[in-house]
């Protein structure tokens, strides 16, 4: 079982875990330069706006709704469909 922290070098490990390719979601960013921790709120609004039901589900398990919420209500980056969508879950 791979065990993931807050300081994720690569989205490899993410990958693997969720056996879905994020690389599509995350296409224009180097993915070696992310870190979940200090990029988490750019992560959240790409992944609960672009992501399917496998990644939304690791992102509520990584994150928490609270979290999440947070982080789409205050993003300009996402659809008006997430916001709704995140608020009444």
């Amino acid at each position: 079982m791979v065990y993931l922290n807050h300081n994720l070098d690569v989205l490899y490990l993410i990958c693997m875990r969720l056996n879905t390719n994020l690389k599509s979601l995350l296409w224009d960013v180097d993915a070696k330069k992310l870190d979940a921790k200090k990029h988490a709120d750019f992560l959240i609004a790409r992944i609960a706006d672009k992501g399917g039901m496998k990644e939304l589900q690791w992102l509520k398990k990584k994150f928490g709704k609270n979290k999440i919420r947070s982080v789409v209500k205050k993003s300009r980056n996402v659809s008006r469909k997430t916001k709704v969508f995140w608020s009444v879950i």
